[in-house]
């Protein structure tokens, strides 16, 4: 029912991952290179080498190849060299070759391999990025937060040293390898030995990994500079990705003197890879001039091999992660066209010496590694959060929302219910800045503008009064102002229109307690001026014009609770309780105003695709709606279905229960989802039929006194939205048991 959840994400970063999916995904048709050579040498049962005593048949390496997502088509190569009975003797992986050597080198098959990149939300693994650690103090009754940039600086740009956080990674990798020992020989102790490189951060030189803890060797190959943490060790030593220093440590399988060498490589070896519309554009001209560089990084490597597949992944690029099967599927194409290449490897192998194996075996694995507990990572994600804890931290958000609505049946259209197509648009923009130059202050300011010409804006100061890094006080400083009509009308069409204007300038002065995790309260008092001028036209005769002031003096609580909560229309898990409680008095008319608001959320996740939520507001407030502070929105997404967004009510309650399906679509996930709410509403609407705007004219003070019970009201609504890395936006439709019916648009 959120009106903002939020999914925290970084701009800056999406042009990092842009780039550096450029450099792998400038892909090419499959197809031999006219000058490709085989080097096949004759090899001689009787011939020995060093680390290959005692083989009476030549010996196999396989080397993988780095490539992101494209490292899926791996395991179609290595599922038909198992087919054809080719034996491998050792596994060299780079990158996301490392992955899935280290998987197969731990005794997975390639079936299971395939149940797993098909299984998982692999685009979540690698696009979780460090905000992850870091949680936005979140304002009760409001939903939207920061979404466009929001980073963290220490030491220079960047306070932490990696974009995207690897405790799900490291998860993942504990969920199916979890059972290897911590320190292992990967020669002896694994079922296919085993090689991994990375680049050593501290001497420039590539590192091999021999031995212990496979997950962490694996970690280290494939941590793509500024994109992921690299891996510090307790020693001191860092490690990032492999490919800096070689993409295929084919040199590696020579120095072994391994007979016979295989190598995957993704990157459309051996083809002309590039022409003159690569460098029209920035990305292209930045994705070819870095693959160049891999290229030559790796230069001669490939030729030192026997034998190599290419396969065509032209269309995909290093984040293609939701396109696991499509990826497969050209790797089935490789292994079709290279019949003949395969045929000519297993012939150098008698009947005897060949290894068959079915594909789709289980338990090698389980078999060979006793059980134990599968480690869990989120603590990284509490310590990340300690560590962000008093860095300054810069965030930008864009949020807005419009909506559209009428009637299904015309003849039920009647005064003063909204005309039959009323469009309510409205843009905001925030930006906050924490702990400013590792000082003591932080400041919000935001910016919201209603197409229907309202204006709002605020700037809150915070002056940090503890050190503390679990609660922490902060004195709360907060300047607000308001100018505009709250009874807005886009159709022409309408045969009544009210115009009112109102203003206000107000301040806020008290304290906020947070623990920058989960929880925040807020306590101060506000001293708010208003005015308003009142033009009234009903058909063709003129109203009165006047003008009013007030001072209106105020105290308000105000509470949200939101342990796990994950913020934008698309949370998977979470759960968010809102509070607020606000009383004050109008000193022109001396009347009494108030607003109070309890709004809570649970959402629950089925699967990696598949979640449901329920949800409950309850808003009572007396007073003009410049008064009112918290929820306006009695439709929308998430409003009852059939109302259009900036339907205002004094009071109401509704809830409701919703479903979202993630549609996997890619780096930018997709999502269809359904709600059904219901509630009851009061018979006063702000803006519409209220001539009185200071001071609307109820019947009582008492909360939830004005509610209708026959002016009940149930709905579904139905949207498709897309979860970016710049926020979430969706498209929705809704009908209501009167049959009006809304179309709107929100973004957050």
């Amino acid at each position: 029912m959120y009106n903002g959840r939020m999914k925290k994400t970084i701009a800056l970063l999406l042009i990092l991952l842009l780039c550096f999916a450029s450099v792998f995904s400038e892909d090419l048709k499959t197809g031999e290179s006219e000058n490709e050579t085989v080097l096949q040498e004759d090899i001689s049962e009787s011939e020995t080498e060093e680390g290959n005593e005692g083989k009476s048949r030549p010996t196999v390496a396989l080397v993988l190849s780095g490539g992101g997502a494209k490292g899926i088509a791996h395991i179609p190569i290595i599922e038909a060299l198992e087919r054809y009975g080719i034996p491998i003797d050792k596994v060299y992986g780079t990158s996301m070759g490392a992955l899935i050597g280290g998987l197969y080198a731990a005794g997975l098959s390639p079936g299971e391999m395939r149940d797993i990149v098909i299984g998982n939300d692999l685009t979540q693994l690698f696009t979780v990025f460090d905000s992850e650690g870091y949680t936005e103090v979140l304002d009760a009754f409001d939903f939207n937060t920061n979404n466009v940039l929001s980073i963290s600086l220490g030491q220079g740009i960047g306070g932490v040293n990696g974009f995207i956080d690897d405790y799900l990674v490291l998860n993942f990798f504990n969920k199916y390898i979890g059972n290897v020992p911590d320190n292992i020989d990967f020669d002896t102790d694994l079922v296919v030995p085993f090689e991994c490189n990375a680049a050593d951060m501290l001497t420039g030189d590539e590192y091999v990994f021999t031995k212990g803890n496979l997950i962490t060797a694996m970690r280290s190959s494939m941590s793509l500079p500024l994109i992921f943490e690299p891996v510090i060790l307790e020693d001191g030593s860092v490690y990032m990705d492999g490919g800096i220093v070689s993409n295929y440590i084919v040199h590696q399988a020579v120095a072994e003197g391994y007979d016979i060498i295989i190598v995957v490589t993704l990157n459309a070896y051996g083809k002309n890879q590039f022409t003159a519309e690569n460098y029209k554009t920035l990305s292209g001209t930045a994705g070819s001039t870095l693959q160049t560089v891999l290229k030559n990084v790796s230069k001669g490597e490939v030729e030192m091999a026997d034998y190599w597949f290419s396969p065509d992944l032209s269309g995909y690029g290093t984040l293609s992660f939701a396109e696991a099967k499509g990826i497969l599927a050209r790797g089935d194409r490789e292994v079709e066209e290279q019949k003949a290449k395969l045929e000519e490897i297993a012939s150098l192998f008698t009947e005897d010496q060949k290894e068959y194996k079915d594909p789709d075996r289980i338990g090698e694995y389980y078999v060979r590694f006793a059980e134990r507990p599968v480690k869990d990572h989120k603590a990284s994600k509490e310590k990340r959060h300690e560590d962000l804890m008093g860095r300054t931290r810069v965030s930008i958000g864009l949020y807005g929302s419009g909506g559209y609505g009428f009637f299904l049946k015309q003849e039920e259209y009647v005064e003063p219910t909204p005309p039959t197509r009323a469009l309510y648009p409205t843009l905001s923009l925030r930006a906050f800045i924490k702990d400013l130059n590792q000082s003591r202050f932080s400041f919000d300011v935001r910016l919201k503008l209603a197409l229907n010409k309202t204006t709002q804006f605020h700037l809150l100061n915070l002056l940090r009064l503890t050190d503390d890094r679990g609660e922490r006080a902060f004195a709360l400083a907060r300047l607000k102002g308001e100018i505009g009509s709250r009874s807005f009308v886009t159709d022409k069409s309408a045969t009544r229109r009210d115009n009112i204007i109102e203003s206000l300038v107000g301040l806020d002065l008290g304290v906020m307690v947070t623990n920058e995790r989960n929880h925040s309260a807020q306590f101060y008092f506000t001293m708010d001026n208003t005015w308003d001028e009142a033009t009234r036209w009903d058909y063709d005769i003129s109203g009165e014009s006047k003008r009013r002031y007030a001072f209106v003096p105020s105290l308000t609580i105000s509470a949200v609770y939101y342990p796990g909560y994950d913020n934008g229309f698309f949370s998977k898990s979470g759960a968010r309780v809102d509070f607020l409680a606000k009383g004050g008095i109008n000193t022109t008319t001396n009347k009494w105003f108030y607003n109070l608001g309890l709004a809570g959320e649970y959402t629950l996740k089925l699967s990696d695709k598949v979640s449901i939520w329920a949800d409950a507001t309850a808003y009572s407030g007396r007073g003009s709606t410049i008064l009112r502070e918290t929820f306006e929105e009695y439709g929308g997404w998430d409003g009852v279905p059939g109302y259009a967004i900036g339907s205002r009510y004094a009071e109401f309650i509704n809830g409701g229960l919703g479903v979202q399906v993630n549609l996997n679509t890619g780096f930018v996930s997709s999502f269809i989802a359904l709600v059904v709410r219901a509630g009851i509403k009061s018979s006063i609407k702000y803006g519409w039929a209220n001539w009185i705007v200071l001071n609307p004219d109820f019947k009582s003070m008492v909360p939830f006194s004005s509610l209708e019970p026959w002016d009940w009201d149930i709905g579904a609504s139905i949207g498709y939205g897309f979860s970016t890395p710049v926020g979430d936006l969706i498209f929705g439709a809704g009908f209501n048991k009167n049959l009006q019916l809304a179309l709107y648009v929100e973004m957050t």
